[in-house]
């Protein structure tokens, strides 16, 4: 029986794991991708089972397939901008010194700036002309069909901002190490230390 209470060290690990709140706040983007995902799999199993098993067509299940399908891509491609996963080409990053690192990742989010500002640009002129325009069997507006693109180019340009802020402080971006240490690795094994002295 230990009267004094939970022992030591059993706070500090409870508040070291994050709550499923923290979790969702911060992968909130990865969580509607999710859930998209599964609603586009129960709308696709719904039109399959009515149609072939009870002979009753559900006009409105390939449509909104359709929608979530496309909404769910372009978020999921701001999901990479986040967290820096699309298809890199890093063979450059092997040819130059690792201090010159930082201007060639700098470049990199330049570029996908550049483009997210395009699809908002263009994304809002293609909404406005879809806006009016309505699907042949919900009759749902194109334009919200269309309104992902500007979405996801905000967004885009958000995460943008925050991977330049970081480069600007010296933090390399995700899955890269930090610009300036000597091998790609080096950002991930910073933090080994101060975790050693917390414990």
């Amino acid at each position: 029986m230990n009267p004094a209470g939970p022992p030591a060290g059993h706070g500090r690990a409870s508040a070291g794991v994050p709550s499923l709140a923290g979790r969702l706040a911060r992968n909130w983007l990865e969580a509607l991708c999710a859930a998209m995902l599964v609603a586009i799999c129960a709308v696709v199993f719904a039109g399959v089972f009515f149609r072939y098993f009870l002979h009753i067509g559900l006009g409105w299940t390939e449509e909104a397939a359709r929608y979530l399908q496309v909404w769910m891509t372009f978020a999921g491609a701001t999901v990479a901008v986040k967290r820096w996963g699309h298809f890199q080409l890093t063979i450059i990053n092997q040819w130059i010194p690792p201090g010159a690192q930082r201007l060639t990742q700098v470049f990199a989010v330049l570029v996908v700036a550049t483009l997210a500002g395009v699809m908002v640009v263009y994304g809002i002129d293609i909404t406005r002309v879809g806006w009016n325009q309505t699907s042949p069997i919900m009759s749902w507006r194109i334009g919200y069909l269309y309104l992902v693109a500007p979405v996801s180019g905000v967004l885009m340009l958000g995460y943008c901002a925050m991977h330049l802020r970081g480069l600007l402080r010296g933090v390399a971006l995700p899955g890269h190490g930090t610009p300036g240490d000597a091998g790609a690795g080096a950002g991930e094994g910073a933090h080994a230390p101060a975790a050693g002295r917390a414990e």
